[in-house]
């Protein structure tokens, strides 16, 4: 079997169930409201208003609001993850060949985006609003994605010298950049703080800057101060009411930051991974041009340095709007994958600056064996494997109930107990049943039961809270306001992960 096949194979193995399971998928929470809105108003008009009234995220609200408009809205609910999970490999794979250049075979470049994309899923904080809820996969996972492209674009302009080319790919920097830039503060920041860190390199090498990424940084810097500075978001804000001395904010920013990379450092193998891909690159040492002409004098320690002072001050503005707290797992999702990011480019910046002094980063093939091992191990529990009865459907069958036993921390492996357990197909049937409760309501409050045993995949925990969701969903399947009363039946179900 071609390699290539292979490598599909492997994807294929770990990734159906994440594809499967968006099948069973369902709106919660603002999805409900943002969908009334947008078919009162129409998408232009209920961006404007959200933009004036709730948040600035003009590029996420246009985008969720033109979905939401569509009558086969439900139907688009269930294939949107699917379509953002193969968009990201998609992401990957450009930015991949951008990044290593022309030296590469399709197939090594394939496999490589193959082990990168299936690690950083890995890593997902909470997969179901990184991917299954529209409300926070467009503006966070999609973000992420979306800078990728950004970038893929950037190096492949400074690369070409034909002006009909350079005008296209500039065109289209510019239309992500806009569109990056209305979709979350976090990501947003990150997109500045790397233009800036581009031009530093410039200075530093060549005595100035680069005025391309010069006006690529202005750019994200005018469209991201449209959406900071919009009246929702102001709004927003305003409803928060915290205020910290800045040198306290500043030490619990700094704090989060060693916090963030020490956790990803501890809790999972990535620096067993780093060893095997500088083992990777010595091993394609003569395929590297792209790369020494790419980072040339780009020193790993400037890369270091960048990664904590752009975590931190993402943290001091985040911090200073909003208040001093945990980040949500939704948040701590484009936190990861920008950390993932910015470690593959210290550790090609660390093996090119050592190449130099003829370092040898050849690893014996137990070694290998013994590193694949535990990232596989890694991938398929997250290093946690418990035997708990607590979330087993009571009328499930045998084969479900043994799948409902096992516990892991990993994605993968979760997406396939979700949907051999039932829970999955409990928890579609669950919504189903709660809308025919509204629909058969005779007066104006209705016995509204909580979720129990539920998918941690695809379950969003705000649901099963008075957050307003019940009644717009009796707007949206009845065109009216019911007043719901919560009644919780059955096991509730478990807390999800905190951070």
């Amino acid at each position: 079997m071609p390699k290539r096949c292979l490598i599909t194979l492997f994807l294929l193995l770990f990734f159906f169930p994440l594809l499967w399971i968006s099948q069973y998928n369902y709106p919660s929470g603002d999805d409900y409201f943002i969908t009334i809105q947008a078919r009162k108003l129409g998408a232009l008009e209920a961006t404007k208003w959200w933009y004036f009234n709730r948040s600035g995220r003009y590029s996420y609200l246009f985008l969720q609001s033109l979905i939401s408009s569509s009558d086969s809205w439900l139907t688009l609910y269930k294939v949107f993850p699917v379509i953002l999970l193969l968009a990201g490999f998609g992401c990957i794979y450009y930015f991949v060949r951008a990044f290593f250049g022309p030296g590469f075979s399709k197939t090594t470049l394939f496999t490589l985006s193959a082990a990168l994309y299936t690690w950083l899923i890995s890593l997902t904080a909470d997969i179901s609003t990184g991917f299954y809820w529209l409300t926070t996969s467009i503006q966070y996972s999609g973000a992420v994605f979306t800078s990728l492209l950004i970038f893929a674009l950037y190096i492949n302009f400074s690369q070409t010298k034909k002006t009909v080319i350079k005008t296209i790919y500039v065109l289209l920097i510019t239309i992500l950049i806009v569109f990056l830039a209305g979709l979350n503060e976090v990501s947003a920041l990150f997109l500045i703080g790397t233009f800036g860190f581009i031009n530093f390199l410039y200075i530093v090498e060549f005595k100035r800057p680069n005025y391309w990424s010069l006006a690529y940084l202005a750019l994200s810097v005018m469209f991201s101060m449209v959406s900071f500075l919009a009246p929702g978001t102001h709004a927003r804000i305003g409803q928060v009411g915290v205020g910290f001395h800045p040198l306290t904010v500043l030490a619990c920013a700094l704090g989060m930051t060693f916090y963030l990379l020490t956790e990803l450092l501890v809790s999972t193998p990535l620096l067993l991974a780093s060893i095997g891909y500088l083992a990777f690159l010595n091993t394609n040492r003569d395929k590297l041009d792209g790369l020494f002409s790419l980072l040339r004098g780009v020193r790993w320690y400037w890369i270091l340095f960048f990664m904590l002072v752009a975590i931190t001050a993402v943290n001091f503005v985040i911090f200073t709007a909003v208040g001093v707290n945990s980040l949500p797992d939704r948040l701590k999702n484009v936190y990861l994958y920008s950390i993932f990011f910015g470690w593959l480019l210290l550790m090609t910046a660390l093996f090119l600056n050592l190449s130099s002094k003829k370092i040898n980063f050849f690893v014996p093939n137990w070694i290998n064996g013994v590193l694949v091992a535990f990232i596989f191990g890694f991938l398929l529990t997250g290093y946690k494997l418990e035997i708990s009865s607590k979330n087993i459907i009571p009328s499930s069958s045998r084969s479900q109930r043994f799948f409902s036993l096992i516990n892991t921390k990993s994605v993968y492996t979760n997406a396939y107990l979700d949907i051999l357990s039932g829970r999955a197909e409990r928890f579609s049937q669950q919504n189903e049943e709660r809308a025919q409760l509204i629909i058969n309501a005779q007066g104006d409050n209705v016995e509204f039961p909580l979720y129990s045993n539920v998918p941690e995949t695809i379950f969003i925990q705000d649901v099963n809270h008075p957050f307003g969701a019940p009644e717009w969903l009796s707007v949206f399947i009845c065109g009216e306001v019911k007043h719901l009363h919560y009644v919780e039946t059955g096991q509730p179900p478990l807390p999800k992960r905190k951070f």
